[in-house]
């Protein structure tokens, strides 16, 4: 089960990853890791009893006073179709200005896709993304209307896009990106201006691109005792699975399904009632799927609803 834990007292922070540490070493089954792309500290343990005891001991041995609150899901975002956008960014203050203009082609990138016919492609990079995926950055500039010093910036104002993508703040993946024209200053333009200019087009033609969130799924094994079999197929049908195969062995049921990330902390729990205790469950990552249509709406709403809140 996937938890993420938070301190009370801002004061704890600092202590907290030390004791974690700690009890990590006393307990190697209660997995620590904290989370830069979710801004959170997850923990994942057996089961309900297994982080009460955990929470006691922080609490009870440590003083720390914490609490267990929803584990954040690793969306990923991508795009469904080619878009195209430019943005001018231009700055006028005393002294030198600021000035650059891109123009960009988005489209989405998959294995052995053909190389682009559009424009001349003078140069092109490939990047493996961390967080899993690629962007393909390519430089179709010709007659010198963006200096070959500037693409690099660019690239940095696409990429910071993409760490936190318009839809959720969630990684962007597997994009292919095309800068085929734009304009420069001799005197205003430097990186700032087109690390600005590449990032706001890219945003734009993001948005153009028929946006789709892409949501963790996992391999999940569950064994059940016959008698209970039905109620199990009903609860995974209501998590949103997939059921993939089914095996017995001895008078266990084993089921083999894929679910999404988001539904097994409540699949876990559930299926403990269903089966009294007397199930087993293990999963592992699958692959990122796409989310409906609803579901994707209501996400966004509730990442521009916190942003705004933030803001304030």
């Amino acid at each position: 089960m996937r938890v993420a834990l938070e301190t009370k007292n801002k004061n704890d922070d600092e202590r907290i990853s030390t004791v974690l540490h700690e009890i990590h070493a006393q307990d190697p089954t209660l997995i620590v890791q904290y989370s830069p792309e979710l801004k959170q500290i997850i923990l994942q343990a057996q089961g309900d009893l297994h982080l009460t005891v955990t929470k006691w001991r922080l609490q009870h041995i440590y003083k720390l006073e914490v609490e267990f609150t929803k584990a954040r899901i690793p969306y990923r975002e991508t795009i469904h179709r080619m878009a195209l956008a430019t943005y001018r960014h231009k700055k006028q203050s005393g002294g030198n200005g600021q000035f650059g203009e891109v123009h960009i082609r988005i489209e989405p990138y998959y294995e052995g896709m053909p190389p682009l016919k559009e424009y001349p492609v003078r140069d092109t990079e490939e990047h493996k993304l961390d967080w899993g995926g690629k962007l393909v950055y390519n430089n179709c500039i010709t007659g010198g209307v963006i200096d070959t010093r500037f693409m690099p910036s660019i690239l940095k104002g696409v990429m910071e896009k993409m760490t936190e993508g318009p839809i959720t703040g969630s990684h962007v993946r597997d994009i292919r990106v095309s800068v085929f024209d734009g304009k420069m200053h001799a005197v205003d333009s430097n990186d700032l201006s087109f690390k600005i200019a590449g990032m706001m087009a890219f945003k734009e033609a993001f948005h153009n691109a028929e946006p789709q969130l892409l949501e963790p799924v996992h391999n999940v094994e569950i064994a059940v005792p016959e008698k209970m079999l039905g109620d199990v197929m009903t609860e995974l049908t209501t998590r949103r699975s997939t059921i993939m195969g089914m095996d017995s062995d001895n008078n266990m049921q084993i089921i083999k399904a894929q679910t999404p990330l988001a539904e097994i902390d409540k699949l876990a729990a559930s299926l403990r009632s269903i089966t009294q205790g007397k199930g087993k469950m293990k999963n592992s990552f699958f692959d990122y799927a796409p989310v409906s249509s609803e579901m994707q709406k209501k996400l966004h709403e509730e990442y521009l609803k916190v942003a705004v809140d933030n803001h304030h």
